[in-house]
């Protein structure tokens, strides 16, 4: 098996971020830590999933979602916490907490692969309000492509602009 089985590009996520909005202090760390651990944990036949670095209950949090193909354990989480923590710790990067997980079985789906992975699985998506459709909607993933979504509802297929999308999740409850 190679060393990982598909390649999530976290520089483009680091690009949406800066064209959508968000805090450019905290996208140059976030695109720090990348440079920082991606290696190491593609190393362990892990992807990097995302990453978030934000205050939570008044305290630094630096979270690492990983994934493989086979799933993700304790062990698996405590490998690449000791690959990348002395790392991060020989940097300038300020956290209370450090944690490693898996994504979750609600996963949140961003890049192109994702979409291309997941396809015909069940989604939940949000929209912005400027969407003249349905702000939420549920139903299988179908065909997407850098401009656009379809999501295969009860209703039927409703086609929605990647550009108006908030959030896609995996829908557990399949």
């Amino acid at each position: 098996m190679p060393t990982h089985f598909f390649y999530c590009n976290l520089h483009i996520l680091i690009e949406l971020l800066i064209k959508y909005g968000g805090d450019p202090l905290t996208e140059s760390i976030i695109e720090k830590i990348i440079d920082l651990v991606e290696e190491p944990i593609n190393r362990l036949g892990v992807e990097l999933v995302d990453i978030e670095y934000r205050k939570e209950n008044g305290d630094q949090m630096l979270r690492l979602l990983i994934d493989n193909e086979s799933g993700i354990d304790l062990d698996i989480c405590t490998r690449v916490s000791r690959a990348i923590k002395g790392k991060i710790d020989d940097t300038d990067i300020f956290y209370d907490h450090l944690e490693v997980s898996s994504p979750g079985l609600d996963r949140i789906i961003k890049t192109d692969k994702d979409f291309a992975r997941f396809c015909g699985y069940k989604i939940k998506l949000k929209t912005l309000k400027s969407f003249e459709g349905p702000r939420k909607l549920k139903g299988k993933l179908g065909v997407a492509n850098a401009e656009s979504v379809i999501i295969e509802t009860e209703d039927g297929p409703v086609h929605v602009p990647r550009s108006v999308i908030t959030v896609v999740r995996l829908d557990p409850q399949q």
